[in-house]
C-alpha cells in the first residue's frame, strides 16, 4: 500500500508530466518554426518531470530525508519553492523580464549559502545574454517589459 504522505507529491509530479506533454504536443501541432521552441520545452520538461514522477512513485529509501545531504531546513526550502516563483512573477509583472530574472537569478544563489560574487554576477550576465540572444534574436520574442520598465520607456519617448 501507498503511503497517503506521497499523495500530493504524486499529484503535483502528475500533473507537471500532463502539463509538459501537452506544451510539447501543441508544439509538434504547430506550423513552422513557431512550434519548436514548446516542442523542444515541453519534451525536455516532460521527460524530466517523467523521471521525477518516477522517483516520486519509488520512494525514498528507509530513514533517508532528501534534505538532510544538503544541510537545508524544511521549512526554508518550502518557503524558497513557494516565495522565489512568486517573487519572480511580481518583479516580471512590474520590471520585466531582465530585471526579474537578473534579480532572481543573483538572489537565489545567494540565499542558499553560495557566495562568489564574480561567479554569480557571471552566471546572470551570460543567461540573460542567452536568453536575449535565444528569445529576441533568433526567436523574434518580444519579452515581458513591466509596467514600471513601460512607462519609463514612454516617458523617454515623449521627449
Amino acid at each position: 500500500m501507498m503511503d497517503r504522505a506521497r499523495w500530493p507529491a504524486i499529484g503535483f509530479a502528475t500533473t507537471l508530466l500532463l502539463v509538459m506533454a501537452y506544451v510539447a504536443a501543441t508544439g509538434l501541432g504547430a506550423r513552422g518554426l513557431s512550434g519548436l521552441f514548446p516542442a523542444v520545452v515541453g519534451s525536455v520538461g516532460a521527460l524530466v518531470a517523467l523521471v521525477n514522477l518516477v522517483q516520486v512513485l519509488r520512494g525514498s529509501r528507509a530513514g533517508e530525508d532528501p534534505l538532510e545531504a544538503t544541510g537545508i531546513d524544511a521549512r526554508w526550502a518550502a518557503g524558497l519553492s513557494l516565495g522565489v516563483p512568486t517573487i519572480y512573477a511580481l518583479l516580471l509583472w512590474l520590471l520585466g523580464f531582465f530585471v526579474a530574472s537578473g534579480v532572481v537569478l543573483a538572489g537565489l544563489p545567494w540565499l542558499l549559502g553560495y557566495r562568489r560574487k564574480v561567479v554569480i554576477l557571471g552566471m546572470v550576465v551570460l543567461t540573460l545574454l542567452a536568453a536575449d540572444l535565444v528569445f529576441v534574436e533568433i526567436f523574434d520574442m518580444r519579452l515581458p517589459q513591466g509596467l514600471v520598465m513601460e512607462r519609463i520607456g514612454d516617458a523617454l519617448l515623449a521627449e
